[in-house]
């Protein structure tokens, strides 16, 4: 009788914790994710060869100091810019890109060129929502300048994502999963 009523009690706990994972499982569709590189490929409207970018944290979050490239682009130019996110702590390399596009309603990039820097962000691909989502973009460059453009993944963690048009990059509603500032220079 003892051990049926361990077995019994055995099973319950087994079924207990099994749907309590589930429970688990469901609420974090939506975590943050480790990104240790993000690259950036401008390919010339009108044609020409593709630049690519990189910023890249080998280590993650945290220890040594990131590497950021330079980017160099013509003026009066426009470039057509496909990001993509990798996270080379993860073995195999895993890439976060087809993550943020399944879940493109609970994240958003933002662009911030510096004054002076002559680029402008336009073009921005969106989610199903109509919002913007950012991994596709066209940059277009003016007169030879010198300056800056931040580049800042935003993730909005809530179930289903409050992600909306008017959210500022600092929205309290959103948390960054990534940020980068590349030094531009026009030539």
């Amino acid at each position: 009788m003892k051990r049926q009523f361990l077995r019994l009690s055995v099973a319950a706990l087994l079924v207990a914790t099994a749907f309590t994972a589930c429970k688990k499982d469901k609420g974090e569709t939506n975590e943050e994710e480790v990104i240790t590189t993000l690259q950036l490929t401008f390919t010339p409207q009108g044609g020409g060869s593709p630049l690519v970018y990189k910023f890249e944290d080998a280590d993650g979050p945290g220890g040594a100091a990131p590497t950021i490239d330079q980017i160099v682009l013509a003026p009066s130019k426009s470039y057509d810019v496909a990001l993509q996110l990798l996270n080379k702590t993860a073995n195999p390399v895993e890439d976060i890109t087809e993550e943020i596009e399944e879940e493109a309603a609970a994240h958003r990039f933002y662009f911030t060129p510096a004054t002076g820097s002559n680029i402008t962000v336009s073009g921005l691909d969106k989610d199903a929502n109509g919002v913007d989502l950012g991994l596709h973009s066209v940059w277009t460059t003016t007169a030879a300048a010198t300056g800056s453009v931040k580049v800042t993944l935003r993730h909005y963690p809530a179930v289903p994502p409050n992600k909306a048009a008017a959210d500022a990059v600092d929205s309290q509603k959103s948390g960054t999963d990534i940020e980068a500032t590349f030094t531009t220079k026009i030539q």
